[in-house]
């Protein structure tokens, strides 16, 4: 598999304002399929991710998180607080077609680097506002990170052991998520932009996006009235499906076929089962998901899960060993798709990244670096908008911009 060499986003500028996580895994994808990412960045102090880790100072100063979420990115440095570094913004806003914002709602009207400003600049500009809440109602002033939306949109309530407290995902779901709605709504912004010459202000809230991805659940009250209860490591609509424990850890099982289902008891050495009335098709054997859990877990804890996993997918049942992290990227499978690459990061050496997991004609999106440092490329940046050497310097100077470099 070889790497493409330009991206198929190529070309394309985008003028990126946003902090910690949703905003910043949308400018990722960008920058991954190509275009040219100019993160702007608070001065002195930059983006706070930068800072959420226990081991900035193993690495450089820098975040695992923060390089996680920003690589391919570069960093221009500005006091946002000066009229000359509003000035730089609405250059750059002439050159790009996309603008990325996270800032709490009308922080950036405040500025005077809203939608309503920049259009002014560029009418075809695809302006993307990110936030907790959205841009209208009654929370739209509060902060908002994952954890609180999958708490306001029903996510962590509808997670968890059924009798255990709610639960939010291990990892920053509701933000990578919103990230992946506002990459679509600004590439669909973009075609619609590039035909009539009219970009728009694109809105979306990460509460709204957490309430989406249960949506089954507002068909179930409106049909019947019924709230959604938790399942824990098994499944509302289909059983068996979950997680069971193995010997040696656990593993994944799916039955959802009767075909399935009856390869399922052949392996596990129960064909009884596959004709016990209470496990006769799939609503009876939801309907006595718990005890059907139990049993088959009585099985599934004298295999080891490699074993099992093995034996299962050679009967056509759905099933994977539960890797640990480390199994999970070190695996035969991971090497095989190419899910890993090792890059250069400044001021650490080489890192580990994940490939992105797209392919255009079976070739990977180039990672053509690590995370930048702070205000790394201002310099660069404003060459290419346009300002000369003895104009940047004396933007320097005069506190404008700067290159903290940590």
């Amino acid at each position: 598999m070889s790497e493409k060499k330009t991206g198929v986003l190529s070309g394309l500028k985008v003028l990126d304002f946003t902090i910690a996580l949703a905003g910043a895994y949308t400018a990722w994808q960008f920058a991954d399929m190509g275009a040219e990412v100019w993160k702007v960045e608070r001065f002195g102090s930059g983006d706070q991710a930068r800072y959420w880790d226990p081991c900035v100072a193993e690495f450089g100063g820098q975040s695992t998180l923060f390089i996680a979420y920003n690589k391919n990115k570069e960093s221009i440095e500005i006091n946002l607080a000066k009229p000359e570094g509003k000035a730089i913004i609405y250059e750059m806003a002439k050159q790009a077609d996309v603008v990325l914002e996270n800032f709490k709602s009308g922080s950036i009207d405040r500025l005077g680097l809203g939608y309503e400003k920049l259009s002014q600049i560029n009418p075809k500009l695809v302006f993307v506002s990110l936030s907790g809440f959205g841009g209208s109602g009654p929370l739209m002033k509060f902060p908002c990170y994952d954890a609180i939306a999958a708490a306001r949109s029903g996510f962590a309530g509808s997670n968890g052991e059924p009798d255990g407290a709610p639960m939010k995902a291990g990892n920053a779901n509701g933000d990578t998520l919103t990230g992946v709605y506002a990459l679509g709504a600004a590439l669909m912004a973009l075609v619609e932009a590039r035909r009539t010459g009219q970009g728009c202000h694109i809105d979306i809230g990460m509460t709204d996006v957490g309430m989406l991805s249960c949506a089954e659940t507002i068909m179930d009250y409106g049909r019947s009235g019924a709230t959604q209860t938790r399942f824990g490591n098994h499944d509302r609509f289909v059983a068996p499906y979950g997680l069971f424990e193995t010997r040696d850890g656990w593993a994944a099982i799916i039955a959802d076929t009767q075909q399935r289902w009856a390869a399922l008891c052949g392996v596990l050495g129960v064909p009884e089962l596959k004709d016990d009335p209470r496990y006769a098709d799939n609503a009876a054997r939801i309907a006595h998901r718990d005890e059907l859990a139990a049993r088959l877990e009585e099985i599934t804890r004298t295999w080891k899960r490699a074993e099992l996993e093995q034996a299962l997918l050679a009967a056509g049942v759905p099933a994977s060993q539960v890797l640990p992290f480390i199994e999970a990227y070190t695996s035969d499978h991971a090497a095989a798709t190419h899910a890993t690459a090792l890059v250069h990061q400044e001021k650490v050496g080489m890192m580990r990244f994940y490939n992105n997991p797209l392919r255009f004609d079976d070739e990977l999106c180039p990672i053509r670096s690590g995370a930048p440092l702070l205000g790394q490329h201002t310099r660069a940046i404003l060459e290419r908008v346009g300002y000369t050497q003895e104009q940047i310097d004396q933007l320097y100077a005069d506190g404008v911009v700067t290159s903290t470099l940590i």
